[in-house]
């Protein structure tokens, strides 16, 4: 028993009633808040002495979690962690998932999350909310932040992304192989000083864009990239744009990881630096958000095929809602290489979209 444990207050008052999070069962418990979600969660191991700390915790302070998880299975109630919303991207896949829900009469709770910490802090928020089924489709998920969802028993979709050693379910685009894709077109038409700029260093994205890109640049007998970084962002690809620009020897192409980031680099190529695109330098997104085709940027990219990939996704949910869903699995869908006005295609005829 804790210190300064007080049975007399097992009641809780109407006031205090269901206002009590996780965190304060288990800071009241002297536990973590993964010991709190196992011992609400049927068939967890959780020491007898534990969880009798724990559940005094929770009655003084009048917590309610998954006590009642079993008694109501038909809560159906999907939480979505979206990365950040000024991205495009992520406001069309939240509006794929949004319709997909709606359309099977789910309740849904949606929180944006715009760095890794933030991320995790709404994972918690999601457990504490008693969700059903998760998916997270935004970066810097680390594996712990997984594990306290298996202990209280609410399975996680990555989307998007993958996180090492979990047992998760994730469905992305094939970022290496997009990354090859890439590397083949820049080479093929006759770049030689080629670079990348960066998104987040934590991201899977990122990192498997990159290792597939230079894989394939060595494959080629070309050089390693250059590297700058402008994590996600507008601003970030203008500014790394330009730093790249006033090196040395220039880049005669740019792979920028994600499309927002390299709209910013042909802002800052063409209006800040006056630099012609693709006649001086070559320019490569990834994503294919709808701005890509618009003719003032006319972005060559990689396309990542979201609708697939939120259908797969809604796949999973559908099966972890009706008790059906198999081992966790890492799906990956294929990219598609769209060819626009931003790259200098000089051997054309020896390229062909995926």
């Amino acid at each position: 028993m804790n210190k300064g444990f007080d049975r007399a207050a097992f009641v809780p008052s109407r006031d205090q009633l269901g206002s009590a999070s996780s965190e304060d069962v288990a800071r009241l418990a002297g536990v973590s808040r993964s010991t709190v979600s196992r011992t609400f969660t049927p068939g967890t191991p959780v020491s007898p002495r534990t969880r009798v700390r724990v559940m005094e915790a929770a009655a003084q302070l009048g917590y309610r979690h998954a006590t009642h998880r079993a008694e109501r299975p038909e809560s159906r109630t999907v939480g979505l962690i979206m990365g950040a919303l000024d991205n495009p991207f992520y406001q069309n896949v939240l509006a794929g998932f949004l319709g997909e829900l709606h359309k099977r009469g789910l309740r849904v709770m949606c929180r944006e999350a715009t760095s890794p910490q933030a991320t995790e802090a709404e994972v918690m928020t999601m457990l504490d909310h008693e969700v059903d089924a998760m998916v997270v489709a935004s970066s810097g998920l680390r594996s712990t932040a997984i594990d306290e969802c298996a202990a209280a028993g609410v399975p996680v979709v990555l989307f998007n992304r993958a996180v090492d050693g979990v047992t998760a379910a994730s469905v992305q685009t094939d970022n290496r192989a997009g990354g090859h894709t890439v590397a083949e077109l820049l080479v093929r038409t006759g770049h030689r000083r080629i670079a990348f700029i960066n998104g987040l260093e934590r991201a899977s994205t990122n990192r498997d864009r990159l290792s597939g890109f230079a894989e394939r640049l060595a494959e080629l007998g070309a050089a390693p990239p250059i590297q700058e970084y402008g994590e996600y962002t507008f601003e970030g690809g203008r500014e790394a744009a330009k730093r790249l620009m006033m090196r040395t020897e220039a880049p005669d192409a740019i792979f920028v990881a994600n499309d927002i980031s390299a709209l910013g680099a042909l802002e800052g190529l063409r209006r800040d630096l006056g630099i012609k695109v693709p006649e001086t330098v070559s320019v490569v997104g990834f994503d294919d958000i709808p701005m890509a085709s618009w003719p003032s940027f006319d972005l060559t990219t990689v396309r990542q095929r979201r609708n697939r990939m939120i259908a797969i996704a809604m796949d999973r949910i559908d099966a972890i809602l009706a008790g059906t869903d198999s081992a966790p699995e890492r799906e990956l869908v294929e990219g598609r290489l769209i060819l626009r006005s931003s790259v200098r295609l000089s051997a054309r005829a020896d390229l062909t979209t995926a």
